[in-house]
């Protein structure tokens, strides 16, 4: 068999890059570039890194012959890909504060009543994620971290917030507070209303128009024009600066234009405080505000030293610092809700509800209204007892299970559930009441599985209730633990050793023949054959 030898292969005929890109990267270069060419890439493959990054990296233009910088969206490219002058999004420096995730005290309120009202039983993990998918009803208790030790607070200074009385709305820049207070917060405290007046006087050479909207203004030289943009500002773009704004006014100089204003401007808005009667002075945006400021303003302003807010609140601000802080706290406790969990946990005990867990010691936690206690069969009328004892038997049995083995069973299971000897869940389903209820998929998957398996399989708590029913266990299929009814007593171990007369007439007997008769198919010959073996 001829073997070939590899060393004559031309793995270079396999590059496909382009000849531009072998270029400027330094690359061998083919025999038809000139001779300059292959002198400057050779003098970039011995500079390296430095002399590529101060060497352009530039292509053959097709179109005029040629060279040109190689740019893709007015962008001059790396050669690793990325635009060399391309924008880059850094986020700022983190928030050196503490967020504390926990339930707004309304909507806590509105839980709490709605399991004292209900029978059912709620998981406390469907509980905290019902707050958590609303904002509104989630408070966030933001604490500012104290310098390290060693650290100069002069150099990192604690972070301090203000905060609107009104609406917990927060920032840790005072003017972010005003500024959304007088925006926010004014109409609550001074009504606005238009009333009609005499058109202006005099002439006017040109009037402001807005660009963006084209609502002519006035003219620039009437004393409410600052008043007027200021009040289009806050109107129809509350997030615009007003340097922004003004750039974006156009001044027209038409006597047409500045007649079409004069006739609008016959209605004024004017600001009057709320419940100062009908004589009370008309104001514009500026007096109103000015008093406001006077007034009301440092009574809605507060400096806290730990930040309580609601979570919408807190997405709103402006600070976008605080805004990421509380996204992170928000997905962090998304993801593992302890912390709104702890809290509810701590409400609901202190109103004396009740808690368990279903399935075992680890299983998922709920919580109940009103206490729960085991039921008692053989002191109820028979259709009590038979619901009872067909949902003890039947775990995580729906409603229409139990109706269709029980007669009225509505009525019946609606006062075990009623008085706490059943337990109802919120997907539908109903168990008795037990150290560890059973509970949905986690149940259905392990436990009636287990619950099917034969008796030697059972664990030492389920043996004695696979013993109490000869039934669905025979005697000879008993765990190692509990001895075979042959063995069990000393009466009976001479049955086994008898003679075949005596065994045939020991099974004939008719307190063994329904046993007997009782088991699988299957089941009856291993137990035939058993007993000669013994």
């Amino acid at each position: 068999m001829d073997t070939k030898d590899t060393s004559i292969l031309d793995f270079g005929s396999f590059d496909f890059t382009p000849d531009w890109a072998k270029k400027s990267a330094g690359v061998s270069t083919p025999a038809h570039f000139t001779d300059a060419q292959g002198d400057r890439d050779k003098r970039e493959s011995r500079d390296g890194a430095k002399a590529r990054r101060d060497t352009k990296p530039r292509f053959q233009d097709s179109r005029g012959g040629g060279e040109g910088p190689r740019s893709r969206g007015g962008f001059e490219h790396r050669e690793g890909g990325r635009p060399r002058n391309a924008p880059r999004f850094e986020r700022p420096k983190p928030l050196d504060v503490d967020v504390k995730v926990l339930p707004e005290t309304k909507a806590l309120g509105t839980i709490m009543r709605k399991l004292m009202q209900s029978p059912q039983a709620y998981k406390m993990k469907d509980l905290a994620y019902f707050l958590l998918d609303n904002p509104e009803s989630v408070l966030l208790k933001v604490t500012p971290r104290a310098p390290a030790q060693g650290t100069d607070s002069a150099q990192s200074p604690r972070t301090s917030f203000f905060q609107c009385k009104a609406c917990s709305f927060a920032s840790p820049r005072r003017d972010d507070v005003i500024a959304h207070i007088l925006g926010a917060h004014l109409g609550d405290y001074y009504e606005s209303k238009e009333i009609e007046v005499e058109p202006p006087k005099g002439n006017f050479n040109c009037v402001a128009k807005c660009g963006l909207t084209g609502v002519l203004l006035g003219p620039p030289n009437v004393h409410e024009f600052n008043s007027v943009v200021r009040e289009m500002i806050n109107n129809r773009f509350p997030g615009m600066s007003e340097a922004d704004y003004r750039a974006k006014i156009v001044m027209v100089r038409d006597s047409e234009a500045v007649e079409e204003w004069r006739k609008t401007a016959t209605k004024k808005t004017v600001y009057v405080a709320k419940g100062a009667g009908d004589d009370a002075p008309h104001l514009t945006r500026e007096q109103a505000e000015a008093e406001f400021r006077r007034n009301i303003l440092e009574n809605l302003l507060d400096t806290p030293k730990t930040l309580m807010l609601s979570a919408a609140a807190a997405l709103k601000s402006d600070f976008k610092p605080l805004v990421w802080a509380v996204k992170d706290a928000l997905q962090a406790e998304r993801r593992a809700p302890y912390g709104m969990i702890f809290a509810l946990r701590g409400a609901f005990h202190h109103r004396k509800m009740v808690f368990f867990r279903a399935n075992d010691a680890r299983g998922p936690e709920f919580v109940m209204g009103h206490e729960i206690k085991e039921f008692d069969a053989s002191h109820a009328i028979p259709e009590l007892a038979k619901v009872a004892t067909f949902v003890a038997e039947h775990p995580c049995a729906t409603r229409a299970e139990i109706a269709a083995a029980c007669d009225d069973a509505d009525k019946q299971l609606a006062w075990l559930v009623s008085t706490g000897h059943v337990v109802s869940f919120t997907n539908g389903v109903f168990s008795a009441v037990e150290k560890f209820p059973k509970y949905g998929p986690q149940w259905v998957k392990k436990g009636r599985t287990q619950s099917k398996q034969p008796a030697a399989e059972a664990t030492p708590a389920e043996q004695p209730a696979a013993e109490a029913t000869p039934a669905e266990q025979p005697a000879a299929e008993a765990t190692p633990a509990k001895q075979p009814a042959a063995e069990a007593t000393p009466a009976e171990q001479p049955a086994a050793e008898a003679t075949p007369a005596e065994q045939s007439a020991t099974e004939a007997t008719p307190a063994e023949q329904p046993a007997a008769e009782a088991t699988p198919a299957p089941a009856v010959p291993d137990t035939a054959e058993a007993t000669p073996n013994t």
